[in-house]
């Protein structure tokens, strides 16, 4: 299903525009710099392709012939046509790794096995371009490569161009040659072009491929043994598709005939996926890497990866308004799945989630759905994390989900989050499911840890629980609002509520409001969990503190003693023990009620009036 999704793209971006994605034969390549040469092989200049991007050291894309794999103690008898990196092309040696550890001898050593290496492989190039001259002897490019080849003093001119020390700080700098006064590079002349057709038509020479059917088009055809590398995932492209330890095999299947996928089929999914990990359709989220695209063209390609990124962090407020619009379609009825108004509405939207894993790439999700449906389910998910906030919150109105992930784990490092979280949480959000009971668990474990309960961590604790609020009805009996719920009698809920109250009460007996430690520092933990063992305590130490501020202000101390007691006659005793889910009621009954004393003073002032009109 998804590389007949993926081949289905490359054929819709073919068919829209070519110049889009790469024809088959040719893949597009970054190439930092180009050798400019002229008719006779000599040599013009070095070409610097990266623009204003020298930081990141990332050339240009240009159409080249489709790399060749290879691997091994052999792979110097495997080039590409007219373009590689700079061994192949100008035999200079690669650096030695690790280098300034080694001893003078061990450097020595290894210095001239890279040199070797290097001259193997510009010999193999050069007899590439001969090959390639004596198939198309009338291609003025071939030939002109093929003298600057011969020509050593050529050669040693490249490394003398001032642009040569940018491009040995680039680790295997991918070079090719471009005729003086043409547009075009030498590796995409026509004669090339027709050439590569020729070798894709060629029948297999004997035992190099065989012939079954293909499981994707479900035609007879030639069957790749390996499949192209894809980039963008791994710190070094890897296959998306491979059998390559014998315990994989099986009926006497080895390599890529244990899954029967076509030499068509292969490039082009290859060539797609390759693509869209390039693309604006692609996010990170965490190790994750994820691409979206549709069965036709749609602006949501590019919109909901962005509204599921969360946006750049030069422009976060470009993510706020993109989810208001989202919101705002569905208020207008662009999006109702019983009357679509919005014409891509019923377009399939595929996303999919990949991940590294040694020299493999894992399939971390995969998920597929009309644009309508996707878009309802996203919206789902922020109306489920809405939570309170004060109008100088830090936190944005809406928490990119990464952001969100982060507060569950120490220093919120995204390398600390347990395998298949983030994963299974996109998931959740992508099919309107359930969320994974861990977001609970290290929620309420760094809460504990912390002694605090913050707003990312309240909005995941809500979402977790209200989506299971609706699977299953009978856990608790209603979702929870967004905001300080006075009606409602969960134990853990009210109990979060009431060590707020206790907690305000404590900070003030002060007229700054500020203490060295409150009982949020000391007791939230067993608070939390053992509600018994500490809020007998709790309670008796109010009263000495409302004492403390009747003495300040009367009225205050009777507004305070009248939270408490409205929290009190919903609870009849306090348990021994709270669950995973009334834990995470207290969490969220903790903070509402605290951002409700931030929220208004409408309570404060009007006992402290009526009390002040009575004296």
């Amino acid at each position: 299903m998804i590389l007949h999704a993926l081949t289905q793209y490359y054929h819709r971006k073919a068919d829209a525009d070519a110049s889009n994605i790469a024809p088959q034969g040719f893949e597009n390549k970054q190439i930092p710099f180009i050798i400019l040469i002229d008719k006779d092989g000599q040599f013009v200049t070095l070409e610097d392709t990266r623009g204003s991007d020298k930081t990141t050291k990332k050339g240009r894309y240009f159409l080249v012939p489709l790399g060749e794999s290879r691997s091994g103690k052999n792979s110097y008898q495997t080039t590409n046509i007219l373009w590689d990196h700079y061994g192949y092309v100008l035999a200079h040696p690669k650096d030695i790794a690790g280098s300034a550890k080694m001893s003078a001898e061990k450097l020595a050593d290894e210095s001239q096995k890279s040199i070797e290496m290097a001259t193997l492989q510009h010999q193999t190039f050069k007899d590439k371009v001969d090959e390639l001259h004596h198939i198309m002897p009338d291609d003025i490019g071939i030939q002109a490569v093929k003298q600057f080849l011969e020509n050593k003093d050529a050669i040693e001119a490249v490394k003398a161009d001032p642009n040569w020390l940018e491009c040995q700080k680039i680790k295997g700098c991918n070079l090719t040659f471009r005729l003086k006064g043409q547009p075009d590079l030498i590796c995409q002349s026509k004669s090339i072009q027709h050439f590569l057709k020729q070798q894709l038509n060629a029948p297999p020479k004997a035992g190099e491929s065989d012939q079954a059917i293909c499981l994707v088009t479900g035609e007879r055809a030639s069957i790749a043994r390996l499949h192209q590398p894809i980039g963008g995932v791994n710190a070094k492209p890897a296959p998306f598709s491979s059998i390559n330890l014998d315990a994989f095999e099986s009926y006497g299947k080895t390599q890529g005939y244990g899954f029967p996928v076509s030499e068509t089929a292969m490039f082009e999914y290859t060539t797609a996926l390759n693509t869209l990990l390039k693309s604006n359709n692609r996010f990170r989220l965490g190790d994750v890497s994820v691409v979206c695209w549709s069965d036709k063209a749609s602006k949501k390609e590019s919109e909901i990866p962005f509204i599921l990124n969360g946006g750049s962090k030069d422009n976060p407020d470009a993510f706020v308004g993109s989810v208001q619009k989202l919101y705002s379609s569905f208020h207008h009825g662009s999006f109702n799945e019983s009357n679509y108004k919005e014409p891509d509405g019923k377009q399939i939207m595929y996303v999919l989630g990949l991940s590294p894993n040694s020299a493999r790439i894992v399939v971390r999700f995969w998920h597929q759905n009309t644009i309508a449906s996707l878009a309802t389910h996203i919206v789902r998910w922020f109306n489920d994390i809405e939570m309170v906030r004060g109008n100088n919150s830090p936190y944005p109105q809406y928490m990119p989900l990464m952001r969100l992930l982060c507060n569950l784990v120490f220093e919120g490092k995204a390398d600390n989050l347990p395998p298949n979280v983030i994963a299974d949480t996109t998931k959740s959000i992508l099919t309107g499911s359930s969320l994974p009971i861990t977001l609970l668990q290290l929620a309420i474990r760094r809460n504990r840890a912390e002694q605090s309960v913050t707003y990312a961590r309240a909005s995941l604790i809500k979402a977790y629980l209200n989506r299971k609020i609706r699977t299953n009805a009978s856990s608790i009996h209603k979702e929870i609002t967004v905001g300080y719920d006075k009606d409602r009698h969960d134990i853990g809920y009210v109990l979060g509520a009431l060590f707020a109250v206790l907690e305000k009460i404590q900070e003030e007996t002060t007229e700054s409001g500020k203490i060295n430690a409150t009982i949020r520092d000391r007791y939230y933990g067993s608070a939390s969990s053992t509600p018994v063992t500490v809020f007998g305590t709790l309670l008796k130490l109010s009263q000495h503190h409302l004492s403390k501020i009747s003495k300040r202000s009367t009225g205050r101390s009777i507004n305070l003693n009248r939270f408490l007691g409205e929290l009190l006659d919903k609870i009849e005793t306090f348990p021994s023990h709270l669950n995973m889910e009334q834990q995470g009621l207290f969490a969220i009954g903790y903070y509402q009620r605290r951002q409700a004393f931030f929220e208004s003073k409408d309570e404060k002032e009007t006992v402290e009036n009526s009390i002040n009109e009575k004296s």
